[in-house]
């Protein structure tokens, strides 16, 4: 008798369909949210490296004096052109090269929103990441920090995209900025 009723209940698909609905549609709805934020996070890193590229690019063509309030207007057109709410740190510094002592040198720089300056000190731990300079050759060093958060919580932590962009004065041996240090 139990082994029939236990044959029947197995035999028995009149609620397969919604069983199975109720059981893929979590599934199917958390891959949806995963892709939306995956795709997201994406986009702002991207629109992260072009804005950085392009703000590294503007300051290259500086005829006039750079200013703080002029970075400070940086950081914020980097804020609108990847679309973040706050939290945009920019870091803009000038780099001078001495082949006779093989040694990197920072003359000025200067960053926003609570972003450390960059210090010839600094410099030594990103030696590799340093291009191959000419002497008395000076490269502009734009370091953007955009904090990303997930719209939703899929598995993705909050992280801070970082890039890292040199450029070569345009119009210039160098650019000059208010605060200016020597070597």
């Amino acid at each position: 008798m139990l082994s029939r009723m236990i044959h029947r209940f197995w035999q028995d698909e009149r609620a397969a369909i919604a069983m199975e609905t109720a059981i893929i549609t979590p599934v199917l709805a958390w891959c949806y949210i995963s892709s939306f934020v995956f795709f997201d996070a994406f986009r702002t890193y991207a629109s992260s490296v072009k804005a950085t590229y392009a703000i590294a690019d503007v300051i290259s063509r500086q005829t006039n004096t750079l200013r703080t309030r002029d970075v400070d207007g940086y950081s914020s057109l980097l804020e609108n052109m990847v679309r973040n709410d706050g939290g945009v740190r920019l870091r803009v510094s000038q780099i001078y090269y001495d082949a006779t002592t093989d040694s990197h040198c920072v003359e000025w720089s200067d960053a926003t929103n609570g972003e450390a300056v960059l210090f010839t000190a600094n410099l030594v731990d990103m030696g590799e990441l340093l291009p191959t300079m000419v002497h008395a050759e000076r490269l502009i060093l734009v370091q953007s920090f955009i904090p990303y958060r997930p719209a939703f919580n899929t598995g993705l932590a909050p992280i801070t995209f970082t890039n890292f962009t040199f450029t070569r004065p345009r119009y210039a041996g160098q650019i000059r900025f208010e605060t200016q240090n020597t070597c």
